[in-house]
C-alpha cells in the first residue's frame, strides 16, 4: 500500500491589529484647546490675533515629525526629545494643580456628598496619530479637561473663589500651550545624519535653515523613547 501524505498547508497568520480611540470633553476650556483658533475667526483686522494651534494640528505635525525621524532626519529626532520633555513636565504641571483642588475639597464636612461634574452633551472625537506623542499630547489634553471639571466645581460650591478658579484654569491651559508652542513651527526639511556629518548641499541648506542640530541627538546620546529604531543616529552606523 502506498504511503500517503498529508499536503502541507500555509501557516495561519493573524489578520492586523487594529484599535480605536474615543475622547470625551466635558469642558469648554477643553474643547477650545482642542479646536485652536484660525486668524480669520476675528471680524475686522484690528479685532484679528495671532493663530492658536489646535490638537488635530499638533497631532498631525507630530506625526511628522516622527515619519521624519524613521527616515533619519535629526531634526524630526531632536522635535520629538523636546516634545516629549514638553509633554511630561507639562502633565506634572497640570496632575500638581489637580492636586491642590483635591486637597481643597477634602475639606469638606462629614454628611456631605458631592458629584463629580460632567457634560451633559459632552464632545466625543475620534482621535487618531501616526506617532505614540501624538496619543501624550491628548492625554495631557484629557488631564487639563478633569482639572477644568473640578475647578469649576470647587467654585460652584464656594470652596474656592473665582480669582483662584481662573488661576487653576490659566495655569493648566498654559502648560499645554507650551507644548503647541513646541510644536508650531515644526516643517519637514529633507535632510539625513549623513547629510549633516558630511556636509552636502541638503545638509548645508537645513543648516542654514535650522541651525546646527544639537550633538547629543546626533551621536544617539539623546533620544526619545518614542523615536523610530530606523534611524540613523550613530557615525558608527
Amino acid at each position: 500500500m502506498a504511503e500517503q501524505t498529508t499536503p502541507q498547508t500555509a501557516p495561519r497568520r493573524s489578520g492586523g491589529l487594529v484599535s480605536t480611540l474615543t475622547v470625551e470633553l466635558h469642558s469648554h476650556y477643553a474643547i477650545r484647546l482642542w479646536e485652536g483658533r484660525n486668524r480669520s475667526d476675528e471680524k475686522s483686522k484690528a479685532e484679528k490675533r495671532p493663530k492658536i494651534l489646535g490638537m488635530p494640528e499638533a497631532i498631525s505635525r507630530a506625526g511628522f515629525a516622527g515619519r521624519d525621524a524613521a527616515a533619519g532626519n535629526p531634526y524630526g529626532d531632536a522635535l520629538l526629545v523636546k516634545l516629549e520633555e514638553a509633554i511630561k513636565l507639562a502633565t506634572e504641571k497640570v496632575e500638581e494643580q489637580v492636586k491642590k483642588i483635591a486637597t481643597i475639597t477634602a475639606a469638606i464636612p462629614a454628611g456631605i456628598t458631592i458629584s463629580e461634574v460632567t457634560s451633559s452633551e459632552p464632545l466625543n472625537l475620534d482621535v487618531f496619530s501616526r506617532s505614540p506623542l501624538g496619543y501624550r499630547c491628548v492625554w495631557l489634553l484629557v488631564h487639563y479637561d478633569q482639572l477644568a471639571l473640578k475647578a469649576f466645581r470647587a467654585f460652584h460650591y464656594g470652596l474656592i473663589s473665582r480669582s483662584q478658579r481662573d488661576d487653576f484654569l490659566e495655569k493648566g491651559s498654559k502648560a499645554i500651550r507650551v507644548v503647541y508652542g513646541l510644536i508650531q513651527n515644526y516643517r519637514t526639511v529633507p535632510v539625513t545624519y549623513e547629510d549633516i556629518r558630511h556636509k552636502t548641499a541638503r545638509g548645508l541648506a537645513a543648516i542654514e535653515r535650522l541651525g546646527e542640530p544639537d550633538p547629543a541627538v546626533m551621536s544617539g546620546k539623546k533620544r526619545s523613547s518614542f523615536s523610530p529604531l530606523s534611524a540613523v543616529t550613530s557615525e558608527d552606523n
